[in-house]
């Protein structure tokens, strides 16, 4: 069935919009998906070792992301933040190369790569929240005093 995506309760009450019951407001609420506490802490894997600054950029993301989405956002993510720490680093190491090639079957098939690479990332960010158009999606409860501490 076509339809609007309910918005959570918190941004329907932060908007001065309470139409509905308290009984409809804790059914939605117990509906709405949360990480469990146990979950909210999110640690870089391994293999993020091997990219040079692919644990402070994750690190970095997380902590973004955790501002964003503080009840969504967790351990269960930290596989898609990776991959597409890695998508990114690849992105941009084969358009150094790209730039220093001379010889067109090199360029073409760097160019390829790269573009697999730009796409990879892409649909990583997407997923994440962290493009424009998927943010504009994003629905974020903001109280009035997390505006300034919200100021990256």
């Amino acid at each position: 069935m076509a339809g609007r995506n309910k918005q959570p309760v918190d941004v329907i009450e932060k908007r001065g919009k309470t139409h509905l019951t308290k009984a409809e407001k804790e059914r939605r609420k117990e509906e709405e998906l949360q990480i469990p506490d146990r979950l909210k802490e999110v640690r870089a894997p391994d293999f993020l070792e091997l990219i040079s600054n692919g644990i402070q950029d994750f690190n970095r993301y997380a902590q973004m992301l955790t501002i964003v989405m503080p009840t969504m956002f967790g351990e269960p993510d930290a596989d898609l933040l990776a991959r597409y720490i890695v998508a990114q680093h690849q992105y941009e190491k084969f358009t150094l190369m790209l730039e220093k090639s001379k010889d067109a079957k090199e360029i073409k098939v760097l160019q390829i790569a790269q573009d697999r690479a730009f796409k990879q990332a892409h649909t990583c960010s997407s997923s994440l929240g962290l493009t424009v158009t998927s943010r504009c999606k994003l629905v974020v409860p903001v109280d009035d005093g997390d505006i300034e501490a919200a100021q990256f």
